[in-house]
């Protein structure tokens, strides 16, 4: 089984106008490693990893976009984990102080 786990640097988010309901959140990560985060309306494609390029693409039902959206831009700092193999991934807030920043 091979997995990566890498701090997320920086993220992208998009919310498409074309009418079939669909998002995406990319995740680059350090290393050159992405997670790109798909999101639509109706039957999910496979989670794919392709090692040439370092970038793993998850799928999600368009109504958990927000749920990762609030992940990626209100705590830091965030991790990807991906395991190559069985194509699945964990997006998650790790290290950050219980309450930090809040009163």
């Amino acid at each position: 089984m091979a997995t990566f786990i890498k701090n997320c640097e920086r993220y992208a988010a998009f919310l498409y106008p074309n009418g079939d309901n669909s998002g995406r959140i990319n995740l680059y990560c350090a290393d050159g490693y992405r997670l790109y985060l798909i999101f639509r309306d109706g039957t999910l494609a496979e989670n794919t990893y392709n090692e040439g390029i370092k970038t793993g693409v998850g799928n999600q039902p368009i109504d958990r976009y927000s749920d990762f959206l609030d992940l990626v831009r209100n705590e830091k700092p965030i991790r990807v984990t991906f395991n190559t193999t069985n194509k699945s991934y964990v997006v998650y807030a790790s290290g950050e102080e219980v309450g930090e920043g809040e009163m």
